[in-house]
């Protein structure tokens, strides 16, 4: 019919999904932003690290989607750390969700 289909990839699809998620957590505690920008209210150090906390980890994991250079690599963010103990045990969290503990 002449209409131009753009179906999005997975790198598009994930950095969307990576901005959504950072901007749900962040929205638990943007009322206090919103209270320090309308009445002055000084915002707990906790809160700001955690806020600051929040948007590095988003860009990290977007700048690790965007480097993949293939579907392996792309993968093999999906895949959690773990040490050599038996039974393994995590070592932390896969690369896509790498986002701090909520306060």
């Amino acid at each position: 019919d002449g209409n131009q289909v753009v179906t999005k990839g997975l790198k598009t699809i994930w950095t969307e999904q990576t901005k959504q998620t950072a901007n749900d957590m962040l929205s638990s505690t943007d009322w206090m932003i919103t209270r320090k920008a309308e009445k002055g209210t000084a915002v707990p150090d906790a809160t700001t690290k955690y806020r600051d906390s929040v948007r590095t980890a988003c860009n990290t994991i977007e700048t690790k989607i965007n480097a993949c250079s293939n579907l392996t690599k792309f993968i093999a963010l999906f895949d959690t750390p773990m040490d050599n103990s038996k039974p393994p045990k995590a070592l932390g969290n896969a690369p896509i969700n790498d986002f701090p503990k909520e306060i």
